[in-house]
């Protein structure tokens, strides 16, 4: 299945303007190139936040016997990403408890009553993932596109429920140097070179620049000293 699926996410990609034009707002965190690695997660029940498809998700530092593929880990479950260390990659795929396709696991789904889900998680430490900023007080500008950044998150991480889209962006307010941010800035997208620096999203029926990041906080990349539960 999980071969099957990473065929419809890249499919998925060329659709929603990762080699086409800009023209969406937020979408999350989209496979840049190919999709390194896949791997499944479990949602614990009742989770504090929504999971969507392109979300950065954390880890909840426990394994929990799901009742279709046995013990998996789960995600973290608390509260949104941003700023947060162990990260282990975005969603490309959400399932419901009975391991059914959905659009999206919504904040306090019951479930079973021991999971809300499940979650194909791309999680190589080297993915690529191309996202958009969110402008918060100015756009990146091209002497910052190779800094570091968080990811902005809304409140309960709530995504589009018609889509199924996460709202995940860049914090472009963030950006800078130190090393404890969620993402690197690798640079613009190619076709977005003209937007860099760009502080009026909209107006030119374009809405900001997307970037390509790679997560630097990244549980199997760099795991904390707790090795457990994003914090």
């Amino acid at each position: 299945m999980a071969s099957r699926l990473l065929l419809v996410v890249r499919a998925r990609n060329r659709e929603e303007g990762i080699t086409l034009a800009n023209t969406d707002w937020a979408f999350g965190f989209l496979p840049y190139g190919e999709v390194l690695r896949a791997n499944y997660y479990c949602v614990k029940t009742a989770p504090a936040i929504g999971y969507y498809h392109g979300d950065v998700v954390g880890l909840e530092g426990v394994a929990i016997l799901t009742p279709h593929l046995g013990y998996l880990p789960a995600v973290f479950d608390d509260g949104v990403v941003d700023g947060l260390d162990n990260l282990i990659g975005a969603v490309l795929g959400v399932f419901d408890e009975n391991f059914s396709p959905v659009k999206y696991i919504a904040k306090a789904e019951i479930g079973n009553g021991t999971i809300a889900g499940y979650l194909l998680i791309a999680d190589d430490p080297n993915q690529l993932f191309v996202v958009r900023e969110d402008f918060d007080g100015a756009a990146i500008d091209l002497v910052d596109a190779s800094t570091n950044v968080d990811i902005q998150s809304v409140t309960d991480n709530l995504g589009n429920n018609q889509t199924g889209k996460s709202t995940q962006m860049l914090d472009s307010s963030t950006q800078g140097s130190a090393a404890a941010r969620n993402v690197k800035i690798y640079g613009p997208h190619p076709l977005d070179a003209s937007l860099v620096g760009d502080d009026t999203p909209g107006t030119t029926l374009v809405e900001g620049c997307r970037y390509i990041v790679q997560i630097t906080e990244h549980y199997y990349g760099s795991p904390s000293v707790d090795g457990g539960k994003s914090a």
